[in-house]
């Protein structure tokens, strides 16, 4: 292979300075039309040449790994079509490009955030997260950092806001750090935000026409890069501003003689997500959420047992009661069985309990570190957009945040009856009513 491989990139001044000043962790909060799919993907190729470790592995990360083919693929292919031996991949979205010297193959991968556990197990030299914004929360800590550590690799988040989630919240990790008094922290990490007025890209006329043909939200958000404007698409984003804005999103105390709700949304093949609740005078205080998948409906009890909380009713969708083929047991039976007794909400239209969930948030209070995950659910849970007619549709799009958003959805439905029983009902921490009569089990599965 020889010293200089062309690729037919050539940087835009702003592109050029970014590639001289990035770090090893990078937060790039960039404004539409930028090019920063060009500019990451170049910044990954030039890293892997360069790289001396054996077998050096990079990977491209969108959303979705229908986005990643869609965005990047065209791009990876054409810019190493001249590199000597290359091999591509198309069924894997993958070029390999082999190097006799070193007796080893230098590999670049275009993967999707849809299905992280494709992603497990590998090392990584090098990650772009596209669009983080719209990404899968866990990726990062649970994917994609871990792939790194080993090879002390590099990755670079890259992306438009989309309120204020979890790139917002890894933009300010990397400001923070930029500054810490360890110098050595301070040098790995870089964060900017290039906004359409710094980069000077597109003329002024442009601007003018996006911002008559746009809301005053979808312009600060798609060309001013603001973290402040709301969601655009999102169901519940001005809301959850207001209620951030409000002091309604911080520190939530647990009262110890009020009794917990919870509400479920219970993943089959995916996530299960759980919101627990604790209604005080006319405030309904969410004072945590969990979160996980791959897990039978014993785990999530279990972690409901470990948690000193009092509880009262467990409210889980009517499909609970549906029957599994690989069990031959429903969730619900199974839950009975592990000695809780839930209640099962109706089947009710989605835009009923989105309504209802409207309807519900001025009176609800997030206890911010407990419901992290949660709160970015609700703030990210969007309408799908008509690529064809350019319209957003009424229907919710299914992506990471819909199970924490669909348990709320539950919770709103059944905020009535909730409102009317309050606190008449205490079950102790395996699920039994306090001072009332209770069956008694021949096995109790978490005493043994």
């Amino acid at each position: 292979m020889s010293d200089t491989i062309p690729t037919g990139y050539t940087p835009r001044p702003h592109q050029a300075w970014l590639h001289s000043v990035l770090k090893r962790f990078n937060v790039l909060v960039c404004h539409r039309r930028f090019g920063k799919t060009v500019f990451a993907l170049n910044e990954m190729i030039d890293q892997g040449f360069r790289c001396d470790k054996h077998n050096p592995r990079y990977a491209y990360i969108a959303p979705t790994y229908t986005q990643a083919k869609r965005v990047a693929w065209d791009y990876l292919k054409d810019y190493l079509r001249d590199t000597p031996g290359v091999r591509t991949y198309e069924q894997e979205l993958r070029v390999d490009i082999p190097r006799p010297k070193r007796r080893d193959t230098l590999r670049f991968s275009l993967l999707g955030a849809d299905n992280p556990d494709s992603i497990r197990g590998v090392y990584l030299d090098g990650c772009i997260l596209d669009e983080y914004a719209q990404c899968d929360p866990a990726l990062w800590g649970e994917v994609v950092f871990p792939a790194l550590t080993d090879r002390v690799g590099w990755s670079i988040f890259i992306g438009t806001p989309k309120g204020q989630n979890h790139f917002f919240d890894i933009y300010n990790v990397a400001r923070q750090n930029m500054l810490h008094d360890n110098k050595e922290i301070a040098a790995e990490w870089f964060a900017t935000i290039q906004n359409a007025d710094k980069t000077k890209i597109l003329d002024k006329s442009t601007l003018e026409m996006a911002r008559s043909v746009m809301s005053e939200e979808e312009y600060d958000q798609e060309f001013g890069c603001s973290f402040t404007a709301a969601l655009v698409g999102a169901f519940y984003g001005k809301m959850m501003n207001a209620a951030r804005n409000e002091g309604r999103i911080g520190s939530v105390p647990v009262e110890a003689d009020i009794p917990v709700h919870t509400f479920w949304d219970l993943g089959y093949s995916d996530t299960t997500a759980i919101w627990f609740l604790q209604i005080v005078g006319k405030e309904f205080r969410l004072i945590d959420y969990y979160e996980t998948s791959g897990q039978d409906i014993s785990h999530y009890v279990k972690h409901l047992q470990s948690k000193d909380y009092v509880y009262g009713d467990h409210y889980v969708p009517h499909d609970a009661a549906k029957t599994s083929l690989q069990t031959g047991r429903s969730m619900l039976e199974t839950m009975r069985n592990l000695g809780f007794r839930p209640q099962i909400l109706p089947r009710e239209p989605v835009l009923d309990g989105i309504n209802a969930v409207r309807h519900l948030l001025p009176s609800c209070w997030f206890d911010e570190k407990r419901c992290h995950r949660g709160i970015d659910a609700l703030c990210n849970y969007e309408k799908k957009w008509d690529a064809k007619n350019k319209v957003f549709q009424q229907k919710p799009l299914h992506n990471w945040a819909s199970n924490g958003a669909d348990a709320f959805r539950y919770m709103a439905m059944a905020s009535r009856r909730l409102s009317n029983t309050r606190n008449e009902v205490k079950l102790d921490r395996y699920g039994r009513q306090i001072n009332r009569p209770s069956a008694i089990m021949d096995y109790d599965y978490f005493r043994g």
